[in-house]
This record gives C-alpha cells, structure tokens and sequence, in this order.
C-alpha cells in the first residue's frame, strides 16, 4: 500500500478512539483508530519501568493457523449490505447467514435517497436527531440566547436568495487585506487576528490532546502545515498534477475567477502559493519515506519559542485565545514540515506566504459562499452529494458551533430521564466485565489485576456533559440588523477556536468531555489517552434504544455498543495505554506472549474472510485483517459480556437480544461505495459485524440449533474469541 501523509489528523500519535458505529456519525468528527504497532512505545515512571516492547500485532505468528469449516470462513455467507443484493435470490435460512436473514424484509424495501450513498441504521435515526434539531430551530423563540442566535444563523445559512444575490463580494474585503500586507511583521499581524484571518490558525492544523506522560494535562498539537499535496511528485518541475492537486487547483481557479481575478492571474496566484509550498519538499519527502518514524517533538514553551523565532507560533496562538502558558509544552507534528515553514518566513518569500494563505483559505471556505459556489465547488470535488437547504444548514452550523448545537439537542429535543437510564446499564455491563476480567484463566493474576484497576477507572461520560466550557459566542443576529451568513460563519468559526482552546486551561480529569465530543451526533466512544468511554445522547433511539423496550432488546442494542466501547480499553490499542490514559506496557511478557496468540488467530481468520463475496472472491488478506482487527476484538468481547448478563436472568429471550444485534448493522449501501469502506474503513462490513461474534459461542449455536454443515457453524477449536 502506498505511504500516505495524513495532514488533517496525526493518526500515529493522536488515537482520540473509536466510532462503534462506523466513525461517521452526522457531526463534524471524524474520529480514528490506529493499530497498536503504529502506536510510539512512550514509557512511564511505573514501579517496574518494563522496557518491552508495546503488543504486536502484526500477522506473522508462530500461533496455530486457523482451519476453516469449508473453502473458506463465512463460505455460505453474503454481504447483506449491498443495495439489492437480495433481488432474485432464494431463501435464506438464519442458520446459514443470520444477518442476511434477519435484515432481509428491510433491505427489500428500503430505498436510498438521492444524492445519499447508503441507508442503515445509523442513517435512520441519524435522520431521526436532524429532525429534532430542525424543529428547534425554525421552532418559536424561547428565552435563550444562545438558541436565539442558532436561530438566526439558520435562517441567514438557509435565506440563498440573499446569498446568491452577494455572490462572494463578501470575501472581497477580507482577500484585499491579505493581498495588501507587504512583510511578515504584518502577516503576523494578519494571522494573529481572529477578525482577519479566516482561515483561524496561522495555516496549520492543531489539536488539543493529552500529554503522552502525564494525561491529566491537555496539551496543545500542531499537527502539520497545510498544504496543498503530500504528493512529492506534485512539487517536480512540469511533472503533471495528481488527481488530488489538480481538484484543487481547479477549485482555487473557480473561486479566483469569482473573485475578479482573470484565469492568468488565478493560475500565477496558485503557482505562486504551491512554489513556496515547494520549499516543504525535504520534509514531505522524509515523511513519505519513513511514515513510521517518530514524527513528533514535545518541547517546552521556552525551547517552542526560542526554536520558532521567524514565525512567532506562540505569539499567534496566545492572541488566538490559546493559553499556551498554562502547562508548558507544545507538540509539534512533522517537525521538518513545520521547521520549513519557519525557516521560509521572511520578507522575500512573502508574496508566496500571501498566495499560500490565500489559496488554502478560500479552498476552506467554498462551503461558506452561495449556492453557485457549493455546488459547483462540490461537482469539482468529486460530490455526488448536494444537500438541500435544511441539511445544508444543519450541517454548516455543526461544523462551526457543534457545542451550541449539543445543547440545543440536550435542552430541547432530548429526553433527560434517559440518561440515568443508561448509567444503570453501564454500571450493569462494568461490573459483568469485571467479572469477566477476573475469570480470564490465560492472564496471570499480575496483568489482570493492572487491567481490572484499568476497567475501575474508566471515565465514563454518558449521554451529556453536566459541565461545559465557559466559551460564549458573539450574538448573531438577525438580517434586519445588519447580520449577513457571512458575519455569522465568522463568529462560529471563531467560536469553535475558543472552544477547541478552552481545554488548555483545564485539567483533564474527566470533568468536562473532549472539545470534540459532539454529543447530539450519533456515535459511542472510547479514547485511550484519557480513558475514557463516551456514548453520545444522538445514539439513544432509533434501533439502538427505546426506554420501553424490554431488557432483551437493550442489550442487543445499545449495551452491545456499550460493551464494545469498553473491549475498545484491551483490544491492540487500548492494550498499550494504562489506567490514566498513560502509554506504557503493563502486561507481564507471558501475558503479551499469550494475547498475541488470540490476535493472530482472530488475524488470521478475517485474513480469509471475503467481505464482497457476490461480487469478488477477493479476502480481507493481512492488510485488511489488520486494518479491521480492533473493531473485531471489540465486538466479540461486547457479546461475551453480554451473555454472561444474560445467563443470571430468568426466561431470557436470546431470540429478541440476537435479532437486534444484527439489526443495529442493517446496511444498504452502492456497491461502489461498499468497495471503498471494505478498502478504508476500521471496521468489518455491517452484516459480518454481527454473524462473526454470534457463531463464536454457543449460546447463539445451541438456541437456533445450528450445527456442523450450517453457515453460521464454528467448530470450538476454530472459535477467534479474543477476551
């Protein structure tokens, strides 16, 4: 597979966790997981100061390599999630393929709308919140400002006539400000200003994260630069574009040109602004050669400001409202990217610094402008997608005020009494965990006790925060007072800043949520560096939990969620953090030795699994048995927990709890689009996701009487349960 550099996201030291419902939730997050050997091996000062090595999970194994039932795992198993698949096929026994049978009455009937890609259970009640929100907000005024003002930018995003009618005259001004600056001491100015630059940080990337040693501390990341291509090829003279360079090359062209700007003068600006990008070449370079080394360097305020004199970050990020005092240290990411930036501050380059900035900025903000530039910007872009108003206007708020949209959701569309509800579930599936931790016979007592105290200390943020950031936005007002859209993105974009800022000042322990945790999207979280389990108030309904549901068909919905977040803690990335969200190894070597064992035999399974069979007899292979492996483990733990639930009840309905597990992963999608999540996404498809745990156990074999020649059959010595 191709080396890529991840610009937006640095996925080998920020693991920020793990989406049970496919990391696409309807908010603006888009939160990953990396496996556990891309993970940097970071000791603590443990009692023990261990120095091995973090748990490897590659597919070379000396473990027992796993025999399939008959040509292959899943042998007479479809991809139930592809749109259509079921037309003209015969019955389908539960026996054989239970997801299949389950989701088929749905599947038959259900249509995607235009311009989706896919329909599922997450798309319906994702459907569902947005809803709520838009009754909210063209709903009657209330005595909130802060609703008042979601209000207002609603009708502004949604009034196109309006904005149309502005075209992109509004940028005018803030694009001849840039253009006019003339050194670097005014493009300091520039990007120090909120009022100014639009774009919000002096053209990199950053996050706030936990420091690696000491997870109470939030830390401020820059992550990368900006830039235009992390192809090298792009920066050959006369080499032609790639795809990705040339879409935004275009991009920039159109919205150049729609500026007043003649073809000849857009095309010399984003010359201009990818020359100077040139000079990132011998890190891009280094980067691409050797994703795997350390990419990062942790340093002091005093040595980050001492080392970046040419280009004032600190400076800039304390008038950004950053308090970068508060702690101390800044990582940087890429730091030869970074340090390029920096060493080609200066007068002479500033008509490139000026086009760069420019380029990237207008790139940013093509979403912001009229209809005519979203969506032709969107077509350039490869879209097929072009939301109407209302989904338009939803999704722009959740990008810019995703906080402000949280607590609309909390306060006015979602049913508090549920929350405790939830807690009493969670309480349930921690203390079976436990229990279960404490009955694993492969863990020594020493590494058990570590992960038992590591179970003990999960935070658990359930539903909604009781505590938020004391971050207000400016008011947005109305047209009738001079409010334009424009004005309005401005403030939430500035707002989101000084949200994404706030946890600097605070200590991370376990008082308030991530700045990113959106949580009136649907979605469950675990992240690793604090600890931390997070199931969002937008996953409490649809298929995923109704209060008057029985037990039965709680657990398999949304406990089973809950107890995947929780395996999220000892699958291969959790399994290299501690009990504060500290990387460390706290396994004994046999222990390790022990769960590589479990893994590879889980690797080699899903290694032999094909995903698309109706379409391809193409197998997961080591690549995608790696890429899918934490997920797997985390779904197989959910069910065991579960199960263990379910054997201290009396007259439990396992009918009920293993129908809804697969209706949770009901999934049509385009066949098209089924090949790029197989290819890029974290988890298995939908419809595996719920056959793959329920034929590893017994409970689930001997209740549909399944036996040795059925689909769903899995002999014990083949079962890949990892915990």
């Amino acid at each position: 597979m191709k080396k890529r550099l991840i610009s937006s996201i640095l996925s080998l030291i920020i693991v920020a966790g793990t989406f049970f419902t496919g990391c696409g939730s309807t908010g603006t997050t888009n939160v990953t997981s990396g496996s556990a050997n891309e993970q940097q091996s970071t000791m603590t000062e443990s009692d023990e100061n261990k120095e091995s090595e973090p748990i490897d999970t590659s597919v070379e194994t000396t473990a027992a390599e796993y025999k399939p039932v008959a040509d292959r795992p899943g042998a007479k198993w479809i991809d139930s999630g592809i749109y259509g698949t079921y037309e003209g096929m015969g019955d389908i026994s539960l026996k054989d393929d239970f997801a299949a049978a389950i989701n088929r009455d749905w599947a038959e009937n259900v249509k995607i709308r235009e311009g989706a890609e896919n329909v599922s259970a997450r798309t319906e009640q994702t459907d569902n919140i947005n809803e709520a929100k838009l009754a909210v907000l063209t709903g009657e005024k209330k005595d909130d400002q802060d609703l008042t003002s979601l209000q207002n930018y609603y009708a502004l995003l949604t009034d196109w006539d309006t904005r149309n009618k502005e075209g992109l005259d509004p940028l005018k001004p803030y694009v001849e400000d840039l253009m006019s600056i003339s050194s670097v001491e005014e493009m300091t100015k520039y990007y120090s200003d909120p009022g100014r630059n639009l774009y919000g940080t002096p053209m990199v990337s950053v996050s706030i994260i936990p420091e690696p040693l000491d997870p109470f501390v939030n830390m401020l990341c820059i992550q990368n630069v900006s830039l235009l291509s992390d192809e090298p090829d792009d920066y050959q003279e006369g080499a032609p574009e790639t795809d990705g360079l040339a879409i935004k090359h275009k991009t920039a062209e159109y919205m150049l040109k729609r500026l007043g700007y003649s073809e000849s003068e857009a095309n010399d600006i984003f010359d201009t602004a990818k020359g100077f990008e040139r000079k990132f070449l011998p890190g891009i370079e280094a980067i691409m050669a050797d994703i795997s080394g350390d990419p990062t360097s942790t340093l002091t305020i005093a040595e980050f400001e001492e080392k970046y004199k040419k280009l004032p970050f600190a400076d800039i990020f304390r008038s950004l409202g950053y308090d970068v005092d508060f702690k101390g240290k800044i990582m940087v990411g890429y730091t030869k990217i970074v340090d390029s930036f920096d060493e080609n501050y200066s007068d002479e380059n500033i008509e490139g610094i000026k086009a760069w900035t420019l380029v990237n900025t207008l790139l940013d903000f093509t979403k912001y402008c009229d209809f005519e530039t979203y969506e032709e910007t969107a077509k350039l872009n490869g879209s097929k997608t072009i939301n109407d108003a209302d989904t338009y206007a939803l999704k722009v708020m959740e990008d810019t005020v995703p906080s402000m949209v949280d607590q609309m959701y909390v306060n006015y569309c979602f049913d508090k009494s549920i929350k405790p509800q939830v807690e009493e579930l969670t309480d349930m599936m921690v203390k079976a965990y436990r229990k279960m931790l404490m009955e694993e016979d492969w863990l020594s007592d020493e590494t058990k006790a570590i992960a038992i105290e590591k179970l003990d200390n999960i935070k658990l943020h359930i539903c909604y925060p009781e505590k938020v950031y004391d971050v207000k936005c400016d008011a947005i007002g109305t047209a009738a007072e001079g409010e334009t859209a424009l004005s309005a993105i401005i403030k939430g974009r500035r707002y989101f800043r000084l949200s994404e800022a706030a946890p600097l000042s605070c200590k991370n322990d376990g008082t308030y949520w991530r700045y990113d945790t959106y949580y009136s999207t649907l979605g469950a979280i675990y992240m690793p560096q604090d600890n931390s389990m997070n199931i969002l108030a937008g996953i409490c309904g649809g298929d995923y939990y109704d209060e008057s549901w029985p037990l039965e068909k709680k657990m398999g919905g949304l406990c089973m969620i809950v107890g995947h977040e929780l395996t999220h803690a000892f699958d291969t990335t959790g399994a290299n953090y501690d009990k504060n969200g500290a990387q460390t190894i706290w396994w004994t070597d046999e222990d390790g030795k022990a769960f590589q064992e479990r893994v590879d035999k889980l690797l080699k399974y899903y290694s032999e699994l094909a995903p698309m069979p109706q379409v391809s007899d193409a197998t997961y292979g080591e690549e995608g048995a790696q890429l899918i492996q934490g997920e797997a483990i985390s779904d197989l733990g959910s069910l065991k927990c579960l199960l263990s639930i379910a054997k201290e009840q009396e007259d439990f309905d396992y009918d009920t709890f293993f129908k809804q597990i697969a209706i949770i992963q009901k999934q049509a999608r385009y066949e098209e689009a089924e090949k790029e999540y197989v290819d890029t996404n974290d988890h298995p498809v939908e419809a595996y996701r719920a056959n793959v745990p329920l034929q590893n156990y017994d409970d689930f074999l001997n209740f549909y009487d399944i036996k040795e020649g059925d689909g769903m059959y899995l002999a014990p010595e083949d079962r890949i349960t990892v915990w």
